[in-house]
């Protein structure tokens, strides 16, 4: 009989996700998973997944998605397109979430906020309000929730043909690129069955993605892609999907890409171009592979002379007038090594184009995917230190600089492995928030009660990622405050804030597990173990210690934490959500479909009470509206508890030190206004 729950004896044998025995949870995964290493399995695609896995779900997928002889995917190809989901242990890299890739999505636009709006934009179409809503259900780690999304307006009628093929294909592109390769597959699966023929550019990737499980070599691959190239419907866009799917999902080298962009142009005719966004694309490419050669050719092709160098009796650009153009020659004098951002300051200008904020925007998000850390913090440094009323960094140029920092907080065995060197110039992320603070209120002219373009709460979030990744728990205590003294500009905190602290405290909890269980078994305390410490543990006998589980129960136990007043770290006791699964609700679990524990809840009255999440609801099992708002109050007390638990004793008065610790972060993240 399957019960829920795992005992910490068989913790200390796992390293995957908690599950139901038997049935793969689909929490999200900030609840389990250690946020401090944002990338735990090496980006090589499709490949990762074992063909034991695909054979194992195989009657099971049979049983449960009969598919069609007009579904136009082999059954073999559902088994092992439905497997690698089904078998969470292998993890598809998350890729980009642009259906297709252009100059103008790669650049972050600004909030203009308090600027005049030269003219209303159009409004949004059906279809690309749901793709929004697929996208930010993607971004947050809901895919069962973002295909609920599509299913339910495909349920509807308020789709004539046209826009119900351009959903169908736009969708499945998203979650191909997510990596949620069974939801995709059983939504190309549906708009077969009703007759709808997928475009050139989908059915290849759907083909390949059949085929990333066999050895096919590059020569193969080419022939596959020869054939689709010569029919006359599939067009460029086709090209940068299938690229897309290729380089993000499959991890093919650069010379296999340029082999494939070669073999497109060979179909077309003699004197066919690139378009930009194709070039910019294979730019990209090139560029975070390390792959100059490559990136000089592209940049070449089919590109107008740049500009000829001016003459000693010009002038200089003016600084005032031209700030980013003058910041970014700055930047190509900085280091030898940045004589890249040479070339790219004279294809700016011989195209007439102003480098602008969102352009230094782009360029930091860049050099941060290419793990080129020195650079993104040289770049930061210098948009700091030359900072105007016409040049100061907005909230989508910290973004990046915490994504860099987090990347940075992985373990050194983590690092060591990927080939990432901490600059030694790293700015803490203390000093970065504390330079995002003095931006605000400079755009605010003193007034940070008001909206800004340089904080939201998306860059929010990404500081207090950044601080519970490096347990900084004082500081994403202080982050957390700034809820309270600028809620016109950041609004209360979402679901996404509470599983950014509740998920990283349950992923740490995970992690540490094993270690308590070990010592215990050895005789050992386990004293010196956060987890141990923050759970209470101590205050138990050994016997209990190791009855323990990490399923819902935890959840609860340590969402408790926030409707006590208290500073403590005494054992908080929680409800038993152990339970019968039936063979019905196994099925159900492996399509990512949980709302049957909704029935084992225990009344959530007690955590809506003090306006925080139910455990069910942190867990994703059960949906909330997508504004709803929650306190504050409840993440600052379960912060207060980590940063006590973080004490090298917890025998003695907590209140003080965690105070001193509070009143240090404060010191050097907050500036006065």
């Amino acid at each position: 009989m399957s019960t829920v729950g795992w005992t910490l004896d068989s913790l200390s044998q796992v390293s995957c996700s908690p599950t139901l025995r038997g049935v793969s949870l689909d929490w999200p995964p900030l609840l389990w998973k250690q946020p401090s290493c944002p990338c735990l399995v090496k980006e090589s695609g499709w490949s990762l997944y074992s063909r034991a896995a695909a054979l194992a779900a195989s009657e099971t997928v049979d049983k449960l998605l009969p598919i069609p002889p007009s579904a136009n995917i082999a059954t073999s190809s559902i088994r092992t397109l439905l497997a690698p989901a089904i078998f969470r242990n292998a993890i598809i890299p998350r890729p980009l979430l642009n259906v297709r890739f252009s100059s103008s999505s790669a650049v972050p636009k600004p909030s203009r906020l308090n600027r005049p709006q030269p003219s209303a934009k159009p409004p949004k179409s059906p279809v690309e309000e749901i793709c929004s809503k697929l996208a930010a259900k993607l971004a947050d780690n809901q895919p069962a929730a973002a295909a609920a999304i599509v299913h339910r307006a495909l349920d509807g009628r308020a789709f004539n043909n046209a826009p119900r093929f351009q959903l169908y294909e736009r969708s499945i592109l998203y979650l191909l690129r997510y990596g949620d390769v069974m939801r995709a597959a059983l939504l190309y699966s549906r708009m077969t069955r009703e007759g709808y023929i997928p475009s050139v550019a989908l059915r290849i990737q759907m083909h390949i993605v059949k085929l990333a499980e066999l050895s096919m070599t590059e020569d193969q691959l080419l022939e596959i892609l020869s054939d689709a190239f010569k029919n006359p419907a599939f067009d460029e866009a086709g090209l940068q999907d299938v690229l897309h799917t290729l380089v993000e999902g499959l991890n093919v080298s650069t010379d296999l890409v340029r082999r494939i962009v070669q073999r497109f142009l060979e179909t077309r005719e003699p004197d066919y171009k690139l378009s930009n966004g194709t070039i910019t694309f294979l730019l990209h490419v090139h560029r975070k592979a390390g792959d100059d050669s490559g990136a000089e050719y592209w940049s070449t092709y089919s590109s107008p002379s740049p500009r000829p160098p001016p003459s000693p009796a010009e002038e200089p650009l003016d600084p005032v007038l031209h700030p980013y153009t003058t910041l970014l020659e700055d930047l190509t004098t900085s280091q030898p090594t940045f004589s890249v951002y040479k070339w790219a300051l004279e294809h700016t200008l011989a195209e007439d184009v102003e480098p602008d904020l969102p352009f230094f925007n782009a360029l930091l998000a860049h050099e941060v995917s290419r793990r080129k850390y020195d650079v993104v913090f040289e770049i930061y440094r210098l948009l700091m230190a030359k900072r105007t009323a016409a040049v100061r960094p907005h909230a989508q140029t910290f973004a990046p600089i915490f994504r860099a920092l987090h990347r940075l907080s992985c373990s050194h065995r983590y690092r060591r492995m990927h080939g990432i060197r901490v600059p030694e110039r790293t700015p803490s992320a203390r000093s970065v928030y504390r330079d995002m603070l003095t931006c605000h209120v400079e755009e605010t002219h003193g007034k940070p009660n008001t909206p800004s373009p340089v904080l939201d709460r998306t860059v929010l979030h990404r500081a207090l990622r950044t601080f519970m990744a490096q347990h900084d728990y004082a500081a994403a205590y202080t982050a957390v405050r700034a809820f309270w003294y600028f809620p016109a500009a950041l609004g209360q905190p979402s679901m996404t804030t509470y599983r950014l602290v509740y998920g990283s405290l349950l992923g740490r909890i995970r992690l540490q597990f094993p270690h308590i269980g070990a010592r215990l078994q050895a005789g050992l305390k386990p004293d010196n173990i956060w987890s141990y410490r923050f759970l209470g543990m101590q205050d138990l006998s050994a016997d209990v210690q190791g009855r323990l589980c990490l399923d819902l129960s935890m959840v609860h136990r340590v969402l408790r934490v926030g409707t006590d007043p208290r500073l403590s770290v005494d054992f908080i006791a929680a409800p038993n959500y152990a339970g019968e699964v039936n063979e019905v609700e196994r099925l159900r679990s492996l399509l990512g479909d949980f709302s049957f524990l909704e029935d084992r809840e225990i009344d959530p009255h007690e955590f809506h009470a003090h306006k925080m999440p139910a455990p069910l609801e942190l867990a994703g099992a059960k949906a909330v509206p997508e504004n709803q708002t929650y306190s504050v109050v409840p993440l600052e007390r379960v912060l207060r508890r980590a940063m006590a638990a973080s004490l090298p004793d917890t025998y003695g008065a907590l209140v003080k030190p965690v105070s001193a610790a509070i009143v240090e972060a404060k010191e050097a993240m907050v500036v006065e206004w």
